[in-house]
């Protein structure tokens, strides 16, 4: 099968295509250690498929709306700037 074929296939079944399917798995890697886990932002980065601290950044507040930082602080205390509405556990990955 060619690239573009399993890409049409991939997209016509899972309804996007395998780059923005590949980068909301790694924001829900990351949602989930920064959840679950001490590491540094740098740390989860690099676990959860990124390039750089920088790349997770970017691609986490596109995704989810606000920085892991805030995220993290979020778990602790509701007030920690996240968008109104925002639940940590069951953020929107996409």
């Amino acid at each position: 099968m060619t690239l573009r074929t399993l890409s049409r296939r991939f997209r016509r079944q899972v309804g996007t295509t395998l780059l923005q399917w590949l980068l909301a798995a790694r924001v829900r890697r990351a949602q989930l250690l920064l959840e679950t886990t001490g590491l540094s932002v740098e740390q989860v980065a690099a676990q959860a498929g990124f390039g750089s601290a920088v790349t997770l950044r970017d691609r986490f507040a596109r995704s989810v709306g606000t920085t892991p930082a805030a995220y993290r602080r979020a778990l602790g205390s509701r007030d920690a700037g996240v968008p109104r509405g925002f639940t940590p556990s069951r953020a929107p990955a996409s």
